[in-house]
C-alpha cells in the first residue's frame, strides 16, 4: 500500500511538473513572438502584376485601392512602378512630426491638408485610401482620402486630388487635378459592409 502511494505521488509530481513546463514554454514562446514580430510586408499580385507592399512607407502602400477598380495590366504596371514615389509623397503630406520646410522643392506647391483644416501639430493625420486611378502615358491621376480625429472625437474624412508624371525615370508630383480639393467627406457603410465616402457638398 505504501509503495502504491509513493507511485501515485510520483505520477502526480510528474504531471504537475509537466504542466508547469508547458505553461512556461507557452508563455515564453508567446513573449518571444510578440517581441520579435515585425510586419515586413509582402508582395501582392494583382492582375499578373507584382506590388512590393514593404517598408519604407508600408502603411501608405497598404492603402492603395487597386482590386475594385477596372485597371488593365499596363495600368497596374504604371502604378506598381510609381508606388514607392507616391507612398513617400503621401507620407510627407501627412506631416506627422515633419516640418513643411523639409519637403522637397517640387512638393512645396502641394496643398496642405493641415493648413486647410487648421490642424495643429499634435493632430495625427492618416490615410484611409488612395484610389480613383486614371492612367495615361507617363501620367497618373488619383485621389487620397485622409482622416483625423475631430474636436468632437469623431473621425473627419478629407479628399484631395493629385497628378504625378514620369520625369527622369522618377514619378513626381506635377499638379493637382482640380483647382480645389473635394474636401470633407460624408461616409456611410454600404450593404456589403465597407465604408463609402463622398464629398459633403455633393451629398447635400
Amino acid at each position: 500500500m505504501h509503495r502504491e502511494q509513493q507511485v501515485n505521488r510520483l505520477h502526480t509530481y510528474r504531471k504537475l511538473l509537466g504542466s508547469l513546463v508547458l505553461e512556461f514554454g507557452l508563455l515564453f514562446s508567446s513573449g518571444c513572438a510578440t517581441e520579435y514580430f515585425v510586419d515586413k510586408g509582402h508582395v501582392d499580385g494583382i492582375g499578373g502584376i507584382s506590388f512590393e507592399i514593404k517598408p519604407p512607407y508600408l502603411n501608405e502602400k497598404k492603402t492603395f485601392n487597386l482590386r475594385v477598380e477596372n485597371l488593365s495590366p499596363w495600368q497596374l504596371q504604371q502604378i506598381s512602378d510609381a508606388m514607392p514615389f507616391i507612398a513617400a509623397f503621401t507620407n510627407a503630406q501627412l506631416g506627422n512630426g515633419i516640418s513643411t520646410a523639409l519637403l522637397p522643392a517640387s512638393e512645396i506647391k502641394v496643398r496642405s491638408i493641415r493648413d486647410i483644416e487648421n490642424l495643429n501639430s499634435d493632430t495625427f493625420l492618416a490615410v484611409k485610401t488612395i484610389q480613383n486611378w486614371q492612367i495615361m502615358a507617363q501620367q497618373i491621376q488619383f485621389n487620397i482620402d485622409y482622416f483625423y480625429t475631430g474636436q468632437d472625437g469623431h473621425f473627419v474624412y478629407y479628399r484631395d486630388n493629385y497628378v504625378f508624371k514620369l520625369k527622369n525615370h522618377k514619378w513626381v508630383f506635377e499638379k493637382h487635378a482640380k483647382t480645389e480639393p473635394e474636401g470633407v467627406l460624408t461616409c456611410e457603410k454600404s450593404p456589403h459592409g465597407w465604408r463609402v465616402c463622398m464629398p459633403l457638398n455633393r451629398a447635400k
